[in-house]
């Protein structure tokens, strides 16, 4: 069992909503069909079919995004196809530009949940192919404007 399997086990889903006011129980199965996705065709169809409209819709996030946030930071911790990589790199985009306006503070503590991965995004940068490098400097941006610009000239003085 992988860090991103043992993040998913140490939630309590239930106790944490998606859009519409639904709990987030089905998410675990979600989270876990997209780590063991074997083709990035797979791979997208779970993403939009179980975190679209569900953990986030349009620039809205929904409760669970924050323990969703440490699952997927922790599943780029294990050896993982890069089709899954980057589809964990698009979640992560979308639920870091996100707002709540049910909950204020929801997207600052989302942010903060990622700021606690920043130093695996940054190494992730770093050994990315091009498009995937950019996916993650986005999710850096979204962290910390600064901190991107440090992780990007790190790169760009590394190559």
């Amino acid at each position: 069992m992988g860090y991103g399997e043992r993040a998913i086990a140490a939630v309590n889903w239930q106790a944490l909503e998606i859009s519409g006011g639904r709990t987030a129980d089905d998410l675990p199965a979600a989270l876990l069909a997209l780590f063991r996705s074997t083709t990035d065709a797979e791979a997208e169809q779970v993403w939009w079919k179980s975190f679209e409209n569900k953990v986030f819709a349009q620039n809205t996030i929904y409760g669970a995004a924050e323990a969703t946030i440490n699952v997927l930071l922790a599943a780029l911790a294990d050896e993982r196809p890069q089709h899954v990589r980057g589809r964990i790199l698009e979640l992560l985009f979308f639920l870091l530009n996100g707002g709540s306006d049910d909950d204020p503070t929801l997207a600052e503590r989302c942010r903060e949940q990622a700021r606690q991965g920043l130093w695996l995004l940054a190494q992730e940068a770093r050994v990315a192919s091009e498009l995937d490098r950019d996916r993650v400097l986005d999710v850096i941006e979204c962290i910390d404007l600064q901190r991107a610009d440090f992780v990007r000239a790190a790169l760009t003085s590394s190559h």
